[in-house]
C-alpha cells in the first residue's frame, strides 16, 4: 500500500510538533514516570554486561535492584545515545520515532476499517490529540508499546485475510513481545484475535494445535518473567512483585460502582485525547458505527478497550492517563466516521473549503490548553536538585524531602531529585521503611527539602481536591535538627540542611 500526500504530510506535522520540547528536561507531566525511565537506562549504560534490573536512585548506597518492566525500550535508547551522547534526548528521539513507525503501522489498519476521507481526520486527531502529542515524545516505553499494539492489530488483521504459519508467528511474536513490556495496555487486544479465529473458523478452531501450541508458549513465557521479576523485587520492593501490581491495577471489584475513578477516566479522555467539540464527533462517530457502518473489526476493538478500563480499574485509566493510550485508536477511527458525515451534511457540503478549515481549528484550538497543561515544567524541584549538583561532591549523599506537590509529598519511588541531582540520594516520606529511614539520616551529608507554594485556586487546585490530593502543608523539620542536621541555606523554592 502507498501512502497519500495527506499521510506524508500528517507525519511530518506530527515529528515536528513532538520535536518542539525536544532539549527540554523530563520535569513536565508524568516527571516522576519518565525519570524513573531515564535512572534505570543510565544505569544500564553504566553497568557493564546486558542487564535486565536496575538499582533504585531512590535508596540512596543501598544495593536495592528492581524491575518495571522487560527493558527492550532502555536498550533502543541506549543505541540512539550512542549517536546524540546526551541520554534525555536520546529518551525523546526513540519515543518520536517509535510514534512515527505506530503511526504507519496505523495506516494500514485504517485501509482496512476506513474510507480516505475518514482516514485523514482520523489521522488529523491522532496527530494533535494532547495524550498523542505529549507520550510520543516522553522518556516511557508508551511508544514502544502502541507500536507492539498496533503492529499486533495489524498482524490479526492479516492473519485473517491469509492464514498462513508465518503471518500467526509473526503474530504470536509480536503479541507476546508486547505482554511482556505491557501486558495492561496490549492483552485486551486479544479479543480481537479470538473474535476473528471464531468468526473466521468457528469454535472448533481454537482446539488447533497451532493455537493450543502458541496460547502454551504464552503462558509459559509470561510466567518465566513473573518469577524472575518476582526473584528481583521481593527483598526490597514486594509491592512491586508480579501478585501485587496485578491487585494495584485490578483494584477492589466495589470501586467500579464509586463515581470518583469513572469520573477522571472520562476526564482523561475528554480532555486527553478528544478535548472539546471533537467529542461531539466523537460520540456521533459511535453512533454511526452501530447503526449505519457496523464495522465487526472496530467493534471488537471497541469492547476490547470497554473490558480493559473495566478490568484494570484500580490504577490503571481512571488513574494514571498514559493507560488511556490504550482508547487513542478507536477513538480517533470514531472521530473520522463522525467528522465525514457531518462535513457530509446539506448545509455544510456547500462551503467544503471553510468547512474544512474550521474543522482543523475546532481539532486544534481546544488542544492547545491540554498541551500547555501537559508540558509545564516543575522547574522548582530541578532547581533543587541543580543545587545539589553544583554544590556538593559527587561522594555526598542526599536526603530529599519533597513538600511541594501533593503527588510527590508521600511518594518514595521518587527519582527525579537523584536523576538531576546525579547523586546518591534518598528520599524521604512519611511511610518510609525503619532501615531506610536510619540509612538516610546517618548516611547522608545534605538534606533538601522543597517547600509548599502559596495556595491557588485554579482548575487544577479543584480537580486535585477532588481526587484527595490536597496541598501540602507546612512541617516542622525537628527530626532533621535532631539527626544532627542545620539550615545551610534558604533558596526560592527550597531549603538546604547539612549535617554538623
Amino acid at each position: 500500500m502507498k501512502l497519500n500526500r495527506s499521510v506524508w504530510l500528517f507525519l511530518l506535522v506530527g515529528i515536528a510538533l513532538r520535536c518542539v520540547a525536544i532539549n527540554q528536561p523530563l520535569v513536565d507531566a508524568h516527571l516522576i514516570r519518565q525519570c524513573q525511565t531515564a535512572a534505570a537506562t543510565k544505569n544500564l549504560i553504566e553497568t557493564p554486561g546486558f542487564h535486565l534490573s536496575a538499582q533504585a536512585p531512590w535508596m540512596g548506597d543501598l544495593d536495592a535492584p528492581y524491575i518495571l518492566e522487560l527493558p527492550i525500550y532502555n536498550y533502543l535508547v541506549m543505541g540512539v545515545n550512542h549517536v546524540t551522547g546526551r541520554l534525555d534526548l536520546s529518551g525523546k528521539v526513540t519515543s518520536i520515532l517509535l510514534w512515527a513507525l505506530s503511526f504507519v503501522c496505523l495506516q494500514f489498519i485504517w485501509r482496512r476499517a476506513l474510507d480516505s476521507q475518514q482516514t485523514f481526520w482520523a489521522n488529523l486527531l491522532f496527530v494533535l490529540a494532547p495524550l498523542s502529542l505529549f507520550y510520543g515524545q516522553t522518556f516511557m516505553p508508551e511508544m514502544l508499546v502502541q507500536a507492539l499494539a498496533f503492529a499486533f492489530v495489524l498482524l490479526v488483521l492479516r492473519y485473517k485475510e491469509d492464514r498462513s504459519l508465518l503471518r500467526w508467528g509473526l503474530c504470536v511474536g509480536v503479541g507476546l513481545t508486547g505482554l511482556l513490556v505491557k501486558l495492561p495496555e496490549i492483552g485486551h487486544l486479544y479479543l480481537i484475535l479470538v473474535f476473528l479465529i471464531i468468526r473466521g473458523e468457528r469454535w472448533k478452531a481454537l482446539a488447533r494445535p497451532r493455537y493450543l501450541v502458541s496460547a502454551l508458549i504464552t503462558i509459559l513465557a509470561l510466567k518465566g518473567w513473573s518469577r524472575y521479576v518476582d526473584s528481583v523485587n521481593a527483598t526490597y520492593f514486594p509491592e512491586f512483585t508480579s501478585s501485587e501490581v496485578a491487585r494495584y491495577l485490578v483494584g477492589p471489584l466495589a470501586s467500579r460502582l464509586q463515581f470518583k475513578p469513572w469520573a477522571f477516566a472520562c476526564l482523561y479522555v475528554g480532555a486527553f485525547i478528544v478535548p472539546g467539540p471533537p467529542l461531539l464527533a466523537t460520540v456521533y462517530g459511535l453512533y454511526l458505527s452501530v447503526r449505519k457502518y457496523r464495522n465487526q473489526f472496530l467493534g471488537a476493538w471497541l469492547i476490547s478497550v470497554a473490558v480493559a478500563y473495566i478490568l484494570w480499574f484500580g490504577t490503571g485509566p481512571t488513574a494514571q492517563s498514559y493507560y488511556d493510550l490504550i482508547a487513542l485508536a478507536p477513538l480517533c477511527a470514531l472521530f473520522g466516521i463522525g467528522m465525514q458525515e457531518i462535513l457530509a451534511m446539506k448545509w455544510i457540503r456547500a462551503w467544503p473549503r471553510a468547512a474544512t478549515v474550521s474543522a482543523v481549528l475546532l481539532v486544534a484550538l481546544p488542544a492547545i490548553p491540554v498541551w500547555k497543561y501537559l508540558f509545564k515544567q516543575d522547574r522548582q524541584i530541578l532547581a533543587a536538585a541543580r543545587w545539589a549538583t553544583e554544590n556538593t561532591l559527587k561522594t555526598d549523599i542526599i536526603l530529599f524531602r519533597i513538600n511541594h506537590r501533593p503527588d510527590m509529598a508521600s511518594y518514595s519511588y521518587n527519582t527525579v531529585p537523584p536523576y538531576y541531582s546525579e547523586r546518591l540520594a534518598f528520599i524521604w516520606t512519611k511511610g518510609i521503611p525503619e532501615v531506610v529511614a536510619q540509612s538516610a539520616l546517618n548516611h547522608a551529608s545534605y538534606a533538601i527539602v522543597t517547600t509548599p507554594p502559596p495556595p491557588v485556586t485554579d482548575a487544577l487546585a479543584i480537580v486535585n481536591r477532588f481526587r484527595g490530593k490536597h496541598p501540602p502543608m507546612p512541617e516542622s523539620m525537628e527530626w532533621l535538627e535532631k539527626s544532627g542536621f542545620r539550615m545551610l541555606v534558604m533558596e526560592k523554592g527550597f531549603v538546604v540542611y547539612r549535617r554538623n
